[in-house]
């Protein structure tokens, strides 16, 4: 580095680079998680070269480059912004799914009662049988 450059700079330096190594990380364990649906998503693709490349610049080439790391991190904002939507997707998405599964769960239950039903009403109609056979023998 120049010898012009503020110990204040070199802290912004470090703490960007460390910045960047935990996006990375994040962006490499999440690579990891979805296996080859990782590669399926483009904005994921495009996340994790977007941060190789600024950390590149920014660890080896370090004042070189600072508009494309303008956009680096112009990037990350959108990306932030996209996974907000992409959460609250899958949100709705998960209870969708909620609602399906209890809408199967009570449709299950529905068709047992139904069954209940139809052996109670065999048995009501089985006892009216008797009572009615007993009033007949009451009336003889």
């Amino acid at each position: 580095m120049p010898k012009n450059i503020y110990p204040e700079q070199v802290w912004y330096h470090w703490v960007g680079i460390a910045i960047l190594a935990l996006l990375l990380a994040k962006t490499a364990a999440l690579a990891v998680g979805l296996g080859g649906a990782f590669f399926r998503r483009p904005g994921y693709v495009v996340d994790g070269v977007v941060l190789i490349g600024a950390v590149i610049l920014e660890g080896f080439i370090e004042r070189k480059g600072g508009g494309l790391l303008m956009v680096v991190s112009l990037w990350r904002v959108l990306r932030v912004v996209e996974s907000a939507f992409e959460l609250s997707d899958e949100t709705i998405e998960a209870q969708i799914e909620g609602v399906i599964c209890q809408l199967e769960a009570l449709r299950d239950d529905n068709i047992k009662l139904r069954g209940i039903i139809a052996d109670k009403d065999k048995i009501i109609e089985q006892l009216q049988e008797e009572l009615d056979r007993c009033k007949h023998q009451c009336l003889l």
